[in-house]
Formats: structure tokens, C-alpha cells, sequence
């Protein structure tokens, strides 16, 4: 299964931004766009590993229970 590499906009809207088949180039994208800034301000730049596109963006669209307690607090 491919991984998907999204840009999300804080009102939710999700843009593709690339898809790669292994995890590390993905993480390398994300690391890479991060550093240099070219994460447009308020947004986040998220990977998913998903079978398409289609359950990727509804995964992403998902409201998750934070997992740690700081992610408690920072919600």
C-alpha cells in the first residue's frame, strides 16, 4: 500500500501533495517541505498509508481521541 502525503488547511481542505510507495521517502517529503517552510502558515503537512486516495482523505477527515496526554492538553 502506498503512503499519501497531504497538505491540510486549517478550515479541513485537503490537497495531495504526492504519493510514494515506501514510508521513507514520504517521511523525507514531510521533513524536507517542513525545514525549508514550505508548509503554508496555519497548515499541516500529513501522511497516511492507504490503500487510495479515497480512504486516505476519509482517514485523514477522521476525529481522533488524542493518544498521549500531551496531545490531551494541546487540544
Amino acid at each position: 500500500m502506498p503512503y499519501f502525503v497531504y497538505e491540510i488547511s486549517p478550515d479541513r481542505k485537503l490537497t495531495h501533495v504526492e504519493t510514494f510507495d515506501d514510508y521513507r521517502s514520504a517521511k523525507n517529503l514531510c521533513r524536507d517541505k517542513r525545514k525549508a517552510g514550505e508548509v503554508t502558515s496555519g497548515h499541516e503537512l500529513r501522511m497516511v498509508f492507504a490503500q487510495n486516495k479515497k480512504e486516505a482523505e476519509g482517514l485523514l477527515k477522521q476525529k481522533r481521541k488524542p493518544s498521549t496526554p500531551i496531545e490531551e492538553w494541546e487540544v
